[in-house]
């Protein structure tokens, strides 16, 4: 092509009309003209117009060069001298830039036309080359003239176009002093497609939020008719009940005068004749259930018991202990003051919502009176028993008799809700409705059965169903099969949702809190009850029941927040969080930012005032962020509600507020911008920052709303620990920043080095000149960038400074609790002052507190006997002594030790001087004992005077009691091989089983299992249940309460008319058993049950769910045909006639709405339980837990913490024993910390909840509340702690607090699988919890510590979770990135800018900074010092110090950081979408080997296994990240050139930890993993996963978990992490087009580089998009033919195509790699490596968002319709498969190739040493079983086993051989 660059001048200059620059020195033809002259040439000596322009700017006198390039720059739009560019300075450097630059690119042409390796340049390009060394060369000599001659600015633009227009024909101007010094001349095609890709991205995001704001909601799909026609309104049959009134009355009377404890008050006769002709009247009257009446008169009883307990108490209040004796309790008039007080507490919430809808409707609703259709019941007469201090007893009597039929009414509706009992104010509507009701209450003729519950429940609970359910499904089942016991594919089956609620309920479908806001808010009740409320009030039961409650209550009148599964639902949650982050954020960046040189007005403001000005534009761009939010977020319902001139007004001022930092901030720089004074522009900037620091304010301390308290109750009082928890969070985030300025600190610098200008450094000429320039636009993206990850990474380690300053804060409570003297607790010898400190605070109303302890201990000690902790010879030592003395002698471990004893023991290894038991757990025990009791505790309540409590134990599927086939089992297996359960039991646990096999007598010792008898195996089953997560272990521990109470009443009993049974404590205690599946289980189970309440006290009682089959759907509900119910028996029960099954006949049998489990399980089994609980407190157990006797004699203390504050929910920390192996032991670990210093926390911070494990609660305001768990479906995965955060949101005086002197023991899950899927659930429900209105409304109504609290310490510790396992990935692609963007070698002149110093030397100086030691050390503290402090406390530093070492050694860091990959994954898995559901773990012990995959038995192409349970989650990301590592390397991340590698020894310690966690940990953990036979299995189930069948199996997979769990393409697209995905492809995108815009320029002669420079920026998809299309259509002709001529009719084209997959994957991924290496061979011949790489990655990137689309598509409905793979997208299907087929084979063997090889040195290492096996060792932390068993039998991994003579069996014995974990089995 010809050379334009001098023409370009003087053309220009030729627009200049008759312009006369001087005479020229040569000739005069053409005239004195520059234009005219070279016309001339042109003409008359046939020139090109080049080499004319070039002669004349040669013959012309200087000033024409002025001239010429004056008029040039006047009219010139692209290259010019900047306004700014006049110094004489800055010219003569924008000459030396532009002349140094064309010097350095002529020495690199030369250096390239000199290496003959460089031949593939071609003969044009050459001489093009040369050319333009030639030409600029001589300009600039020019340009050197024009300086001397002092013309600096023609001598500028000289060299300008020296470079500009000669080098890089004219598509790069240098004009610029400051990076990145040179621009693109005018906008290309590159940088429009950099536009297109990442406004692409923001545009995807942006449509996103307007379909989500727009479209409707989609409604259910129309059910299919019923079997039989639907009547308009379903009556019930007339049926007559089933007992009368009567009958009801006497038996009710009975119960309490003959039985309850109640019988001996005085009055009692009185009270018990009203109340229970109250229930009969009742239930004669509005159809309640018999049994319900039943049970509902027994819960009134224990209510009522329990409020006479509290009240006696109060009158034992002493101050003197000498009076406590003389003490009397008035029990006249208790019942009655009992009455009122259960009243009061019962009914608060029903009084304050009666209240205010009295209010809205403007009617005296509580002062009316009680009608009851006119029922008539006893009135308790006028006497003593009548409290008539506060007013005449006619009145109290009628005011009893008022409360006493509102609290009847209620428990009666509360009893027959069902499901709506998580609906409180449901209950308290309907009660409303039947206290007001009168008249006829149903149209029948005649009381019916079950008529309240048809009439007034059902039609609620049918709204529900029909809201979230399509129909229900199940078997018939007969009587017969039932008795003996139905499987799990016999049961009923989930209900089926409707169609698109499967993963999650849609944001507009409605839940239990929508509708019962509904209810709560009277405002929006009455609006939409209107024609109910402008009936009379005694007409409103009747007309309730004309209504249509499924329009009525329909989701857009009832929904009032939308779940909203995306970034927008989070952030209305967290708001405040993000806010204050990015408020931190920015001030860093302020602080590390310098003032630009000149005193140019940039972006970003001159001065420092102006800059940290800019802070105050965070509020409007916030506030609109949560205007936007809150609108995604808010329900019609909602939004119809909040309308009016008030909220309008509201509105505005808030938006004023905000908007008002933008207004004052455009006032400070348009006043910057004109020359104004000083002094205005000071007060400016103090008008703005007073505005900004409001309006920041006003976000981060006052982001409520009117709507965010629905329950209009008040607030929460400022407590005086709110100083402490703001100082925290002041010290935290403190801390959090300085170290973050560092971060920033070093960001900045690199920013500098590399030559990227800042953007708050840039003009807004600099903006508009430059936004189209590639140079440019990529160093803004890395810019931006940069600062993206340094503001990711400062987000992630919150959590860790968080965790640590909990730790701190735990110590310090923990001291605290002690009155800080931390000497004294430090030196103290707590043992030996337990029995003073026991008789002193439990056995204080004892006469004798010495004797009543030495027998409490004595019992104590026979208790931990009977469980074979110890043995006889021991207990004795450990007992009182009563035979030596008549004053019993405490046992030895009460003595005294002296300080150096204790330090010795603690901190040395030195043996303990007492006798101090071996069993480590009884360790433990004394010592929480003895420190417990040192801590504060409220006084005891004396027996009788103890409220009653229950404590309440879900089951599902968690086994009772083992049997001898789970222990032990000879059939030939893996268990067979590896070992039996009860030979890791027996090992772990080896005293207590010498203890329990003491008196056993089996031929050939006790480990020969074989010859056990059936007693044998019985006890030893009851042992290893009670050492396992049974039910049979938790019922057993919490009876024991039973047995507490007993003694207790022994010991310090007093008489009184509250009468004590001297056997049975069911009046004060219940343990309630809720088996949601004991109807369903089988005859062994049942016999367990049996068993479990003939063996424990009667207090057990057991819930369970019940059903019947009938006709009568119209009834019930036209999807279900079985009536359901709930049912309690107990040891009383009578087991059923003609049963073999031992089922026993139910003592009540209450009738349900409906199907009862409509949520996850758990909520559903417990609230159908509930009304079968007694008493005022609830304790929460899990069927995993256990108990200690020694501990629950500090029941009486632990009931005493609602003495005075009723509203508590008192938590108490969990003794963690299942710590078997190293997984059991990190996982005992974690939640020891969690259950003791962390919540201890947590309560100081005001944000523990409620986590369902031992926790007392008030049962009454837990019923006010909807119970004490919530039970939507998904929503509700975690169902425990939304009691807590119910119970917080409700304020009014309520409280959560922790308390240690109490402990319960837990188990938890041993097995690395296990322990992931527990996390992974609550992860899923984490998830989901950010997204409710709990999480919601509290992010806007807590204070600011409270809020960071409440999400550090749940949701946001899993949410954080995700953050930290992606610091590594962001780390390595920053590293990779600004490597990629460093000049290269070749030809590096031709770079706009370059960095100050190499970039390897930059990044490894700034993550030399970073990365230090000293951050491991804070990760390392943030996971270990929670426990390491802990264990400090409870135990010693010597301990404390092992178990933290053992952890270490045992490779915790690779389970931890595993499982924060899992957690992550599945928290952001679950917001984006959905899905969640309960997970069942399994308990047992980690003895089984998971193999790598194997196929599903009984199920065809069905695979399962290791590498199936993690590939999507971790193995994938460690596969990429391993490349990543790697591709650092290429690119010279350590390179000689970095001085600083030594520095990031710490980095790739934590990276090369990351990679080997990822895809290692699993196989780690992994019991027997390396055994030779099961890893060689694994290799060749490998291969016929992917090759068997045609890859069916594989093939199989990927639909099931890959392609199907998510939804369609616009779901994929339009999503937050999408959108930072595309934002890092677009920020490489740019690096790698930068480079080859620079190879276009360079060869632009060079044939098809325009081309070359296309191909090399597409993604690599061409050529396998062919080659699958082309045998797409071939096999689209041979199953033609086939279907022709071999009659093969039901043979698809895809059934042809199908088998391919495998073969294809390799072609497919082959011909990707091959167009990848062509496109960028170009860059391989310049020997430009780090540009090849740096393609190549792009060319990955690139490929992975075409396959994520591409599946995105494959996954929208039109794949699943007309498009679908066996059509129109057959072939891309084809593609998509060959590609993810290919990954899986990759990674797969990537991961098995290492464990082969290390099955091979593990093999080689047990043939050396066959006692020791190291792998075994690191899981279990013993020498292991099967190395032991080889000892005995050689190497295990054979297929068969030597025979043994019986003869050497039977010789053996356990006193002899204890190590072996059996004896050898005998043929």
């Amino acid at each position: 092509m010809g050379f334009r660059w001098p023409w370009t001048i003087l053309l220009l200059g030729q627009q200049v009309a008759a312009h006369r620059c001087g005479k020229s020195e040569k000739t005069d033809a053409g005239g004195h003209s520059c234009g005219g002259r070279v016309d001339w040439l042109v003409q008359h000596e046939d020139l090109s117009k080049d080499e004319a322009g070039f002669r004349v700017a040669k013959e012309f006198p200087v000033e024409c060069w002025r001239c010429g390039l004056n008029i040039s720059s006047a009219s010139s739009k692209s290259c010019s001298l900047q306004e700014s560019t006049s110094d004489t300075l800055q010219l003569q450097q924008l000459q030396m830039m532009n002349c140094g630059k064309v010097q350095k690119a002529s020495v690199q042409f030369q250096d390239v036309l000199a290496a003959k390796s460089d031949t593939w340049a071609s003969s044009d390009q050459v001489k093009v080359w040369r050319q333009k060394s030639s030409l600029a060369g001589e300009l600039c000599r020019e340009s050197t003239v024009l300086l001397d001659h002092e013309e600096f600015k023609s001598a500028a633009l000289v060299a300008m176009y020296a470079w500009s227009e000669v080098i890089m024909d004219g598509s790069q101007c240098c004009e610029l002093l400051r990076p990145p010094y040179c621009l693109q001349a005018q906008w290309s095609w590159a940088t429009l497609a950099v536009a297109i890709l990442l406004g692409g991205s923001f545009l995807a995001l942006i449509s996103s939020l307007i379909a989500a704001l727009t479209a409707k909601a989609p409604r259910p799909a129309a059910r299919a008719a019923p079997r039989s026609p639907r009547p308009a309104r379903a009556v019930p049959k007339p049926e007559p009940l089933g007992r009368t009134a009567e009958e009801i009355y006497q038996e009710l009377l009975r119960s309490w005068m003959k039985d309850h404890s109640l019988r001996g008050l005085y009055g009692a006769a009185h009270f018990a004749e009203s109340a229970a002709s109250l229930f009969a009247q009742l239930y004669k009257r509005f159809g309640f259930q018999a049994d319900n009446v039943r049970n509902q008169f027994d819960h009134l009883l224990s209510l009522w018991r329990s409020h006479c307990a509290m009240l006696a108490d109060l009158d034992l209040e002493v101050e003197d202990e000498e009076e406590l004796e003389e003490a009397v309790v008035n029990e006249k008039t208790l019942l009655h003051e009992a009455l009122n007080s259960m009243h009061a507490e019962l009914l608060e919430g029903f009084r304050a919502w009666r209240h205010r809808l009295s209010e809205e409707l403007q009617e005296p609703l509580s002062r009316s009176s009680v009608t009851l259709c006119q029922v008539r019941w006893a009135q308790v007469p006028l006497g003593d028993w009548l409290d008539s201090e506060s007013s005449p007893k006619h009145l109290a009597a009628s005011l009893a008799m008022k409360h006493l039929a509102e609290v009847v009414t209620y428990l009666l509706v509360w009893g027959e809700a069902g499901n709506l009992r998580f609906m409180p104010e449901v209950i308290y509507f309907l009660t409303e409705l039947t206290l007001g009701a009168d008249g006829e209450p149903y149209q029948v003729e005649g009381p019916t059965s079950c008529c309240f519950l048809s009439r007034m429940i059902r039609p609620s609970y049918k709204v529900i169903f029909d809201e979230w359910y399509q129909s229900l499904e199940f078997k018939q089942v007969s009587t017969e099969d039932r008795a003996s016991g139905v499987g799990p594919e016999e049961r009923e089956k989930l209900p089926t949702f409707h169609t698109g609620y499967e993963a999650f309920l849609p944001p507009d479908a409605a839940n239990y809190d929508d509708w019962n806001e509904f209810f709560a808010n009277v405002g929006l009740l009455r609006r939409g009850m209107a024609r109910l409320f402008e009936s009379e009030h005694p007409k409103r039961f009747a007309v309730f029941q004309e209504f249509n409650l499924s329009k009525m209550l329909s989701s857009q009148k009832t929904k009032t927040h939308r779940e909203v599964h995306s970034f927008w639902g989070v952030f209305a949650s967290t708001h405040r969080i993000w806010l204050l982050h990015t408020l931190l954020f920015f001030t860093g960046l302020c602080v590390v930012a310098e003032e630009p040189k000149d005193d140019a007005e940039t972006l970003a403001g001159h001065g420092i005032a102006v800059r940290f000005s800019g802070l105050g534009l965070l509020a409007p761009l916030h506030a609109l962020m949560l205007m936007v939010a809150r609108i995604y977020t808010s329900g019609p319902a909602l939004r119809s509600s909040i309308r009016g001139i008030g909220c309008m007004c509201a509105h505005l001022s808030r938006g004023l507020l905000w908007l008002s930092p933008l207004v004052t901030y455009l006032a400070v720089r348009f006043s910057q911008g004109i020359d104004i004074d000083q002094q205005i522009i000071r007060y400016l900037l103090i008008a703005h920052g007073l505005v900004s620091v409001w309006a920041l304010i006003s976000l981060l301390f006052f982001a409520n709303r009117t709507s965010d308290v629905p329950y209009q109750v008040r607030p929460r009082r400022l407590c005086r620990l709110q100083v402490v928890r703001y100082f925290f969070w002041f010290v935290v985030l403190a801390a959090k920043f300085l170290i973050a300025v560092v971060l920033f600190r070093a960001v900045f610098e690199l920013i500098l080095d590399l030559q990227l200008e800042p953007l708050g450094r840039a003009t807004s000429r600099d903006v508009l000149i430059a936004w189209y320039s590639t140079v440019w636009t990529r160093d803004l993206l890395i810019w931006i960038w940069l600062w993206f990850s340094s503001f990711f990474i400062f987000c992630a380690d919150t959590q860790l400074w968080f965790t640590v300053g909990c730790s701190l804060l735990g110590v310090a409570a923990f001291l605290s609790q002690r009155g800080c003297r931390v000497c004294h607790f430090a030196l103290e010898d707590a043992v030996h002052e337990l029995p003073w400190r026991f008789q002193e605070k439990v056995l204080r109303y004892a006469p004798s507190a010495k004797q009543a302890f030495a027998k409490t201990w004595n019992l104590v000690i026979h208790h931990m006997t009977k469980e074979q902790k110890i043995n006889v010879r021991d207990s004795g030592e450990l007992s009182y002594d009563y035979v030596m003395s008549e004053e019993p002698e405490p046992p030895v471990l009460f003595n005294r030790e002296n300080c150096l004893e204790r330090a010795s023991k603690h901190y040395c290894y030195m043996s303990d001087t007492r006798e101090w038991p071996v069993n480590k757990e009884l360790q433990w025990r004394f010592l929480a004992l003895s420190r417990g009791l040192g801590l504060p505790m409220p006084r005891p309540y004396r027996v009788p005077y103890v409220p009653t409590l229950t404590a309440v134990i879900p089951h599902f599927e968690e086994p009772i009691l083992l049997q001898p086939e789970d222990l032990y089992s000879e059939a030939p297996g893996e268990a067979r091989d590896l070992g039996h359960l009860i030979d890791y039991l027996r090992i772990k646990y080896m005293d207590e089983f010498k203890n329990l096999a003491q008196n056993f007598s089996v031929p050939g010792g006790v480990r020969n299992w074989s010859r056990y008898s059936p007693p044998q195996w019985k006890a030893t089953c009851i042992w290893a249940s009670m050492r396992l997560q049974t039910l049979w272990r938790t019922v057993a521990g919490i009876c024991k309460y039973h047995d507490a109470l007993l003694l207790l009443h022994e010991l310090q009993g007093t008489c009184s008319g509250l009468l004590w049974h001297p056997e049975d404590t069911s009046d004060v205690f219940r343990c309630l058993v809720s088996m949601q599946l004991y109807s369903y289980s089988s005859s062994v189970q049942r016999e367990q049950v049996n068993e479990m309440l003939e063996r424990f006290p009667p207090n057990l009682k057991i819930a369970y769910i019940d059903h019947e089959d009938t006709d009568e759907c119209a009834i019930l509900h036209p999807q279900q045909r079985r009536r359901y119910y709930s049912c309690l028996i107990d040891r009383s029960c009578k087991k059923a006639k003609n049963s073999t099954s031992a089922f026993r006949l139910p003592l009540y049998r209450i009738e349900l709405p409906g199907y009862p489990i409509l949520s996850d399980g758990k909520a559903d089994n417990q609230n159908h339980a509930l009304p079968f609980s007694r008493g005022t407190i609830t304790q929460c157990v899990d069927a995993n837990q256990g108990a200690y006797f020694e501990q629950m004699l500090l029941l009486p203390n632990a009931l005493g913490e609602f003495r005075w504050k009723a509203k508590r929910i008192v938590g108490f920390p969990e003794h963690i024993t299942s710590d078997l192996g190293s997984v059991g032991d990190f996982a005992a670990g974690s939640e020891t910390a969690f259950c003791t210093l962390l919540q201890r926390s947590y309560a100081v911070l005001g944000a523990r909840m409620h986590y369902g494990h031992p926790d007392l609660m008030n049962k009454q305001y837990m019923m006010q509340q909807g119970g004490i768990s919530k039970g939507t479906r998904t929503l509700n995965l975690s169902e425990d702690i939304f009691a807590g955060l119910d119970f917080v949101l409700r304020a009014d005086g309520r409280e959560i607090c922790h308390k240690e002197y109490f402990h319960l023991s837990k188990g938890r899950d041993l097995g690395f699988n296990s322990v992931l899927k527990f996390f992974s659930k609550l992860s899923s429900g984490s998830g989901e919890q950010l997204l409710t209105r709990q999480m919601c409304r509290l992010g806007q109504l807590m204070s600011l510590p409270e809020v960071l609290t409440l999400y550090y310490a749940h949701a946001g510790y899993y949410l954080t979770q995700f953050l930290l396992s992606w610091v590594m990935p962001t780390v390595l692609f920053t590293w990779s990135l600004v490597l990629a963007s460093d000049c290269d070698a070749h030809f590096a002149a031709f770079e706009p800018s370059c960095g100050r110093r190499p970039a390897p030397e930059l990044m490894g100086r700034m993550l030399a900074s970073i990365y230090t030691y000293a951050l491991l050390v804070l990760v390392l503290l943030a996971t270990a010092l929670p426990l390491f402090m802990e264990e400090w406390l409870e135990r010693s530093f010597k301990i404390a110090a092992q178990r933290l070492l053992k952890q270490v050694f045992t490779l915790s860091f690779l389970m931890f950081v595993f499982q924060a990959k899992i957690i992550g994954f599945y928290v952001v898995n679950e917001l984006r979408y959905g899905g969640a559901k309960y997970i069942s773990t399994g308990r047992s012990l980690p003895t089984e080997r998971r193999p790598f995959i194997r196929p599903v038995p009984n199920k065809v192409d069905e695979y399962e296994g290791l590498y199936l349970d993690y590939a999507i989650q971790a193995f994938y990301d460690g596969l990429t990240l391993l490349i990543a590592s790697i591709m650092v390397s290429g690119l010279g991340g350590m390179e000689p050139v970095n001085p600083y590698r030594g520095g990031l020894s710490a980095l790739w310690a934590c990276i090369g930890l990351t990679i080997i966690s990822w895809l290692y940990a699993p196989f780690v953990f992994n019991p027997h993993q390396f055994a030779r036979r099961h890893i060689l299995e694994d290799r060749r189930v490998l291969c016929h996963f992917f090759w068997k069948n045609w890859g069916a199996g594989w093939i199989r997979w990927y639909e099931e978990y890959q392609l199907k769990p998510r939804t369609g393409l616009s779901i994929s697209m339009l999503d937050f992490n999408f959108l930072v995905f595309f934002l890092g492809v677009s920020v490489w995108f740019a690096v790698v087009n930068h480079k080859v815009s620079m190879m276009q320029v360079i060869f632009s002669s060079q044939a098809y580089m325009k081309e070359v420079a296309a191909v090399t920026l597409l993604p690599p998809i061409f050529t396998s998009w062919i080659s699958c299309f082309l045998v797409s259509q071939i096999t689209r002709v041979v199953s033609s033919i086939r279907r022709r001529c071999c009659h093969a009719q039901g043979e698809s084209t895809w059934d042809v195509l199908r088998p391919l997959v495998p073969f294809f994957a390799f072609l497919v991924v082959a011909l990707e790699v091959f167009e990848a290496l062509a496109a960028l061979e170009i860059l391989r011949r310049m020997q430009r490596w780090k540009d090849f790489l740096a393609g190549l990655i792009l060319k990955y990137l690139l490929l992975e968002v075409t396959i994520f689309l591409a599946e995105g598509l494959m996954r929208s409905r039109c794949a699943k319709g007309c498009c679908g793979r066996e059509r129109g997208l057959q072939a891309l299907y084809f593609w998509i498969l060959t590609n993810r087929m290919f990954r899986d084979m990759l990674t797969s063997s990537v991961i098995l190739s290492p464990l082969l090889l290390l099955s091979l040195l593990n093999s080689g290492f047990r043939s050396c040493c066959q006692t020791l096996d190291l792998h075994e060792f690191l899981i279990y932390r013993s020498t292991g079983h099967r190395a032991r068993r080889r000892a005995c039998f050689g190497d295990s991994d054979r297929d068969t086993i030597s025979n043994t003579d019986e003869s050497q069996t039977t010789s053996t014995d356990a006193s002899t051989d204890e190590e072996a974990p059996m004896a050898p089995r005998m043929r």
